[in-house]
């Protein structure tokens, strides 16, 4: 009995520090903006940026105020690495309203210009304002569309 609770008690610590990990946007609140960090992690590293505020409109005609948050993760395995881009769509309260991969790192935003994300692909600057409606797929005219993930 008292193994297993030992057991229980280690997976629930090892959780904790997964989930903890997977949060990468609290560690943006007192950022300014282009505002980088290098976190270094048990799994490998990563590159947390805020790019800054967009005003959206929802549907219904709420405007909001986004928090832009970028995570270029190095993910270390037995025989390389393996890369992980994200971007984080938060609320000015730190709630998280979608997370999507990115897939890697040259499909990431640069920066936030005139209430748009700024992208860079084959030396050509593609300016791409947020989706009308957040659902499963993020697309950028210009790129390809991104899949949302649950962390």
């Amino acid at each position: 009995m008292k193994q297993i609770l030992i057991i229980s008690f280690f997976s629930l610590i090892s959780f904790s520090s997964f989930s903890q990990d997977s949060t990468f946007w609290e560690h943006t609140w007192d950022y300014e903006v282009g505002g980088k960090e290098t976190i270094e992690r048990d799994w490998g590293r990563e590159v947390v940026t805020f790019l800054g505020v967009i005003e959206w409109t929802s549907p219904s005609g709420k405007k909001l105020h986004i928090r832009i948050i970028s995570s270029y993760q190095q993910i270390t395995k037995a025989n390389g690495f393996n890369d992980r881009s994200l971007i984080a769509l938060v609320k000015t309260n730190h709630e998280v309203i979608k997370v999507y991969d990115f897939v890697k790192r040259q499909n990431l935003p640069l920066r936030i210009e005139d209430n748009k994300l700024v992208y860079e692909k084959s030396g050509e600057v593609i300016l791409s304002a947020l989706p009308d409606k957040f659902a499963a797929r993020f697309c950028v005219e210009g790129l390809t569309c991104f899949t949302e993930i649950t962390l």
